[in-house]
């Protein structure tokens, strides 16, 4: 293989041509042949439709012409700068590819042989390769879903966010079980040690110790063994590292504009019952409609995957977005491309509005694809200049001016992502909500118990005197009985000093008074040289040592 041939081979390895093309014979012919199609070309005037698809595809009238609009119309018009023909657009009855009414649709006016090209993203459906012919794949298209910005994060909202509910449970659980395993552990060593070395604690001690510590609240259990203590220090140790995990995820969890969104994957969407929405010129439709034409399918539809409850409205996408996503909460499938233009023409139509930046990106487009498409133009069976077509787009796919036309009007950053970066929010009522459950519960709880605590004492008290009544000997004028008149006569008790030594005085055994922290005591030396610091009550004191 000489050199001119071998750098042939590699210019056609790279692009769209074929080897047998360089044989004298045959490149002659081709190219003769592609010579007389450009020039029969160049005096037609084909016969396109189009689909009104946002900034995909779509059409306008001027001056009672329809023009076409969108990215495949720039492309069809590349082509037909090169090739020099003219075009005519016409309109289908229905603005779909396929159709489930009696209206016509592109597809049906490429089998009728109405018109020459479709100039759309049409997806390329093996069911439709016996009546209609596809162009070369521009891509693989993808599908997203969009929706309202999440509020709170789909892992949990408020004081449950940081941990997982596995993780609550087995929390939950190591309180329970904590408490017995310390008591029972605590007993057994009971019965080791001899009467006096005993260490015992009830049951209730020990779940209200285990309970103490994960609030971080004291406890009167003072464990005098060894192995006591490191069961004790364990759990405090463990309540140490818990406390701190969750400190430090809540803090993530409510000062953080990072959230994750309702559903995971295209499957979530049918299995949790959410609505969807999508216009009614998308391909998405196009696939159900096939799917549900064709007897033959055994596997899982896209109907299966994505659910029933769903909408195909005739609106554009910036109506689409106002009342069925924003107002009635629906999730919104389309093309990613699609979907990109979407968010940033709200963004821009907020920031013109002077909204708060804050307030802009109140969607959210989800990273995971719900279903891949091939994307075509589509021909009627005789349309005779299909190669002239498919070489050109061809040639832009791989000149990368197809992908280009898709991300001209976007930004090079990522328009509204999931995660804000480092912008904070403000804490919101509902992040407490959990906070007023708890206090209200808790009222409610001790006013329950507070009530069921007097009807007890009431009822004990009731059946108390049903029990034992008392005798009554005599009456006085005030129909009290002896014991109560009994009662009314107790004398109080002594005061505090006359338990240690009366009258009242020390001054004869070298004791003094003398005033500390605003009261007065009695400063006595004992008998082991020690000194006695005793309180002294005033005589005003006895008014409250006793009351009925």
């Amino acid at each position: 293989m000489g050199l001119a041939e071998f750098v042939i081979t590699s210019l056609c390895l790279n692009a769209t041509c074929n080897l047998e093309d360089f044989s004298t014979g045959t490149s002659t012919y081709n190219h003769n042949r592609i010579a007389k199609l450009e020039e029969d070309l160049a005096k037609e005037t084909l016969i396109i439709t189009t689909l009104e698809n946002g900034e995909l595809s779509g059409y306008e009238n001027k001056n009672g012409s329809v023009i076409g609009t969108g990215i495949a119309f720039d492309i069809m018009n590349i082509i037909k700068q090169k090739y020099k023909f003219n075009y005519t657009i016409i309109l289908p009855q229905e603005n779909v590819f396929l159709g489930d009414s009696s209206k016509t649709t592109i597809k049906d006016m490429l089998e009728n042989k109405a018109l020459d090209i479709a100039v759309a993203f049409l997806p390329i459906l093996n069911g439709l390769r016996s009546s209609i012919t596809f162009s070369t794949s521009f891509d693989l298209a993808q599908w997203s879903v969009l929706m309202n910005r999440p509020q709170d994060s789909a892992a949990g909202s408020g004081l449950l966010a940081p941990f997982t509910t596995e993780v609550w449970i087995l929390i939950i659980f190591s309180i329970l079980i904590v408490g017995p395993i310390i008591y029972l552990i605590v007993l057994i060593q009971s019965r080791l040690y001899k009467e006096g070395e005993r260490e015992s604690y009830s049951l209730s001690t020990c779940l209200w110790f285990v309970y103490g510590a994960l609030l971080k609240q004291g406890s009167t259990v003072n464990p005098r063994r060894d192995s006591s203590r490191l069961l004790f220090s364990t759990w405090w140790l463990f309540i140490l590292i818990l406390t701190a995990f969750y400190t430090a995820n809540l803090t993530a969890f409510l000062t953080l504009s990072k959230f994750t969104l309702p559903i995971k994957s295209a499957k979530d969407i049918g299995r949790n019952h959410h609505q969807w929405v999508t216009n009614k010129a998308n391909a998405i439709r196009d696939q159900i409609i096939a799917e549900r034409n064709d007897k033959t399918i055994y596997r899982e539809t896209l109907m299966d995957v994505i659910g029933t409850q769903r909408v195909f409205a005739t609106e554009r996408d910036r109506d689409i977005l106002n009342t069925f996503v924003r107002k009635r909460k629906m999730m919104f499938i389309r093309e990613t491309t699609v979907l990109k233009h979407v968010l940033y023409n709200d963004y821009k139509e907020k920031a013109s509005r002077g909204v708060d930046e804050n307030e802009r990106c109140t969607y959210v487009v989800a990273k995971f694809p719900i279903i891949n498409f091939s994307t075509a133009f589509a021909y009627s069976r005789e349309f005779k200049y299909q190669e002239l077509f498919d070489l050109s787009i061809q040639r832009l796919i791989e000149g990368g001016i197809i992908e280009f036309k898709f991300k001209e009007n976007l930004p090079d950053a990522e328009i509204c992502p999931l995660d804000l970066g480092s912008k904070e929010r403000k804490l919101r009522n509902a992040d407490l909500l959990l906070t007023y459950i708890i206090v209200g519960g808790g009222l409610a709880v001790a006013g329950c118990v507070f009530l069921m605590e007097i009807l007890w004492r009431q009822w004990k008290t009731k059946c108390s005197k049903k029990r034992h009544k008392p005798r009554r000997n005599w009456h006085n004028n005030n129909n009290k009985t002896f014991n109560d008149v009994s009662k009314s006569r107790i004398t109080p008790p002594p005061s505090y000093q006359t338990l240690f030594k009366p009258p009242f005085s020390y001054i004869g055994e070298g004791g003094y008074k003398k005033q500390i922290n605003g009261r007065d005591y009695w400063i006595v030396n004992t008998k082991d040289g020690l000194t006695q610091m005793i309180p002294q009550r005033t005589p005003s004191a006895l008014l409250f040592q006793f009351s009925n």
